[in-house]
């Protein structure tokens, strides 16, 4: 049986994050099984979806998961998952690593690639639930030159992977070169045999 491999991808807003994951998951060979492209703010968006909800607000484009409706309301997803960080710091890891687990179960082994890795205790949580379990964990790194981080918070937590976990492949692009970054994906997908 193949192992389940999870890969997660950090760097700084507008990187290319998102960019290299679809050239990766474009990259994976069927033979692999399952990919599944998951966030760690899967949880959080789902989270602000289900309290809109609640509240009656189901009107069409009130979805966190829609670009231009989250963009638009930023502030709320940010104050929301400070708080729930504050209280638990580990809460988006841990679901995080729930549907991991909870997709290996009902589909057998598989690819999870995540283009949102911002903490370095999002690894430590998937580290100590997945590692143990078989599963190949793969860190990549990106950068656009020139690219400076968006705000303090993103230098400092970014900054703190790169200092204490040192990723195991770290890519440096120009702007503006989306098609190359999507065939790096796709070379690291068949780089890893996936």
């Amino acid at each position: 049986m193949a192992t389940p491999t999870l890969i997660l991808i950090t760097g700084y807003a507008r990187s290319g994050k998102d960019t290299l994951a679809e050239g990766i998951m474009s990259g994976i060979s069927p033979k692999t099984g399952w990919a599944l492209k998951l966030n760690y703010a899967a949880a959080l968006k789902q989270a602000g979806n289900e309290y809109l909800h609640g509240l009656g607000l189901d009107a069409d484009g009130v979805d966190f998961f829609e670009d231009s409706f989250k963009a638009r309301n930023r502030a709320f997803l940010v104050s929301a998952g400070t708080l729930a960080r504050s209280i638990n710091k580990d809460v988006f890891a841990l679901k995080f690593v729930e549907k991991c687990l909870s997709f290996t179960a009902s589909h057998g082994t598989g690819v999870v690639v995540c283009s949102d890795w911002r903490y370095l205790n999002e690894l430590r949580v998937a580290e100590d639930h997945l590692l143990r379990l078989g599963w190949n964990i793969v860190t990549v790194e990106i950068r656009t030159a020139g690219l400076e981080p968006a705000n303090e918070e993103e230098g400092l937590s970014i900054g703190e992977i790169i200092r204490q976990h040192s990723p195991a492949l770290s890519l440096m692009f120009q702007p503006d070169r989306a098609q190359l970054i999507k065939a790096e994906g796709r070379n690291l997908a068949r780089q890893l045999g996936l």
